[in-house]
């Protein structure tokens, strides 16, 4: 079984490497109009998932291994919840009023799927580790 900075450390750096590929393509992809939303969705996940790496990496304190799995357990709830969403946007395409055409629900729909699927990796994956 992997100690509680091991398994930290790897999230981290997953989180760090999907966060920059994510900033990355998703900033080629909100160039062009057709892929605009997806593009733009991508990069703004991207980029919170790379602070999120960045500030769990300056932190000196790493939770104990039951806490650890806890957190990355419920993250992972929540990663599925994100794809519900993302899916949800994907299918039913709310426009918001107006806001949204239908292409951009469906970009920014497909774009949460995918970063919530990624997410539920990570997290289950390191939560795994953790298993009693």
């Amino acid at each position: 079984m992997a100690s509680a900075k091991s398994v930290t450390g790897t999230v981290v750096d997953r989180l760090a490497r999907w966060g920059t590929a994510s900033v990355l393509v998703g900033g080629a992809l909100a160039l062009p109009r057709r892929t605009r939303a997806f593009g733009v969705q991508t990069l703004m996940w991207g980029a919170i998932d790379v602070a999120l790496a960045l500030f769990t990496r300056q932190r000196s304190e790493i939770p104990k291994k039951p806490m650890l799995r806890r957190i990355l357990l419920a993250n992972a709830a929540l990663d599925v919840g994100y794809m519900a969403t993302g899916a949800h946007l994907a299918v039913r395409t709310p426009t918001f009023g107006g806001r949204l055409s239908v292409a951009e629900a469906r970009g920014h729909g497909l774009a949460v799927i995918i970063q919530g699927a990624a997410l539920f990796v990570i997290d289950l994956a390191a939560a795994r580790r953790l298993r009693p």
